[in-house]
C-alpha cells in the first residue's frame, strides 16, 4: 500500500478518482464544493493536503487532511467500496497516524444517528482513536445553505501531545470552516 500526496499545483493523478469517491461517500452536508478543493490544490494551500490511497497500483481511496502546528485533522477518508473490509481502510489509517509527528483529529457522527455511525466509531477505535463523546461539538455548515451537524471528534495523541480539545475544536472552525 501506498499513500501518495497529490501534486499540489501540478497535473493530479487520481484527482478524478478521488471526486468521484468523495462524492459517493460523504452526503452534501458534510463535504465543501469541489471547485474549492481544487482551488486549494492548485493555489498549494499550505495547510490542506490530500494522500491518495494505491493498492497494487489501483486507486483504492483518500485522505484529506489539515496540518496544524499542533496537530493533523482529517477532513475526509473514504475506501472504495468494492475494498471496504478488506483491511485497507485500517492499514492505511495506521501509515497515516505512524507518519505525523503530534496528535490526529477527526469528526465523526455521533451514534445515535445509527449503526453505520457506531460501526464508523468501532474503526477509528480499533485504531487507537478515542472519542472525545463527553465534548459538544458541532461541524459548521461548508456553505450557507447547508445546516449544521452534530458530530464528534476522536483523536490518536501521538509524542505526548497536550492541546487541548476546546482549542482543536476553535482551530478546526477558525481555519476549515472559516468560522470564529
Amino acid at each position: 500500500m501506498e499513500l501518495i500526496l497529490l501534486n499540489k499545483g501540478a497535473t493530479i493523478n487520481h484527482i478524478d478518482d478521488v471526486k468521484k469517491l468523495y462524492h459517493e461517500s460523504f452526503p452534501l452536508e458534510e463535504r465543501r464544493d469541489w471547485f474549492d478543493i481544487v482551488n486549494m490544490l492548485n493555489q498549494n494551500h499550505t495547510c490542506y493536503n490530500i494522500y491518495v490511497i494505491i493498492v497494487e497500483g489501483r486507486f483504492v481511496g483518500f485522505i484529506s487532511w489539515w496540518d496544524f502546528s499542533s496537530f493533523r485533522y482529517v477532513e475526509h477518508f473514504a475506501i472504495k467500496e468494492e475494498v471496504r473490509g478488506s483491511g485497507i481502510g485500517g492499514q492505511a489509517i495506521k501509515d497515516f497516524v505512524a507518519m505525523q509527528p503530534s496528535a490526529v483529529v477527526l469528526e465523526v457522527e455521533l451514534p445515535s444517528t445509527g449503526e453505520l455511525a457506531r460501526r464508523r466509531i468501532g474503526f477509528y477505535e480499533r485504531h487507537g482513536f478515542k472519542a472525545h463523546a463527553d465534548y459538544e461539538y458541532v461541524q459548521p455548515p461548508y456553505a450557507s445553505n447547508l445546516p449544521e451537524v452534530p458530530m464528534m471528534l476522536m483523536r490518536v495523541i501521538n509524542n505526548n501531545e497536550t492541546i487541548g480539545i476546546d482549542e482543536i475544536a476553535k482551530q478546526i472552525h477558525r481555519y476549515v470552516y472559516k468560522k470564529g
